[in-house]
């Protein structure tokens, strides 16, 4: 079958990335490899088929974040448009090409590395408390944070955005939150090839760990390390009571994070059995089996808090507690 896509830059939104840069059948999206490949894969995703009148999936798009993953999607007649069924997002992934001057102007249009936008008043000489949200995938994390930004004026800080090279300022009026990240703004500047070699080296790492492999620590501190120099200039940037929602999944990390931020960070490690946490994956993703097995894998490197770590709070939450509930306890426990 004759390649059908097009060189050059196709912008990307409710994708894991902002860009995706096309050679050939090869693509590179900040980064991270994409191979491309034209077939007949299987029944078009209901909402896909009815936004492209394309009954069956006729690309399939393999890449590598932490785990390879693989994306099915349906491309339009000239190359121009590929529309995917995503893992982020609402589920549907939207990629339409450049010219290289739409291009350009695209990449003008980024927030700058150093001081993305955001929608909070800056106090840079008040610095308040200083919340981390943690716990496996699926337990509500990114709500829990921006329901603090929404009802007690917290400043939202979304981790997993640093990793997708994204705006972390998640509006406080999005409906999901942690949909919504797949649709801020890319970053541009300096500092940003360097974090994309960072964020893609700790992917691999986590592969091993996950597989049980021996792993270069040194590798992760430098991950987390980034991050804390991005979230330490940020917060003193803005100032106020901040909360920042990604996964830390070992004690060793917290406290490497902690030595890091500082004695005024509180980590609020969430916690719940394995059979709600899988249920509540399902429902986020629509059923899609494979997604609920990789999550799983990560839930088996969460360590809950230990008893003797220090500047920690442990909440067992479970499928009966609101959004609302969680955040009532977080704010009892935290003083």
């Amino acid at each position: 079958m004759a390649q059908h896509w097009l060189n050059g830059t196709y912008k990307a939104s409710g994708c894991l990335f902002d860009t995706l840069n096309v050679v050939g059948n090869t693509g590179h999206a900040m980064g991270t490899e994409v191979r491309l490949k034209q077939g007949e894969f299987g029944k078009a995703d209901p909402m896909i088929a009815e936004q492209t009148g394309q009954a069956v999936y006729n690309l399939e798009l393999k890449y590598f974040v932490g785990n390879e993953w693989v994306e099915l999607g349906v491309i339009s007649e000239d190359g121009r448009k590929i529309t995917t069924k995503t893992l982020l997002g609402d589920g549907i992934g939207h990629m339409e090409w450049m010219t290289e001057e739409e291009s350009s102007e695209f990449e003008a249009k980024k927030d700058h590395i150093t001081a993305p936008s955001h929608p909070y008043k800056e106090q840079p000489n008040n610095p308040g408390k200083f919340l981390w949200i943690t716990g496996p995938p699926g337990l509500g994390k990114s709500t829990t944070a921006q329901l603090l930004a929404r009802k007690a004026g917290y400043v939202y800080y979304e981790g997993d955005c640093f990793f997708f090279f994204k705006n972390p300022y998640v509006p406080v009026d999005a409906v999901e939150p942690s949909k919504a990240q797949a649709f801020q703004k890319g970053l541009r500047g300096e500092g940003l090839k360097n974090r994309v070699d960072v964020v893609n080296k700790g992917n691999a790492v986590y592969e091993q760990m996950i597989k049980g492999e021996d792993y270069d620590k040194k590798v992760l501190e430098d991950f987390y390390g980034l991050l804390c120099d991005d979230i330490k200039r940020e917060r003193a940037r803005i100032g106020g009571d901040w909360v920042v929602a990604t996964v830390v999944d070992k004690q060793a990390w917290r406290d490497f994070i902690r030595s890091r931020l500082g004695p005024d960070l509180e980590f609020v490690v969430l916690d719940m059995d394995l059979e709600q946490q899988m249920e509540r994956i399902r429902g986020r993703h629509d059923n899609d089996e494979a997604a609920v097995e990789m999550m799983k894998e990560y839930y088996k490197l969460c360590e809950p808090k230990a008893d003797n770590e220090e500047h920690a709070v442990d909440l067992k939450i479970s499928t009966d507690m609101t959004p609302e509930d969680v955040v009532e306890q977080i704010l009892s426990l935290i003083k």
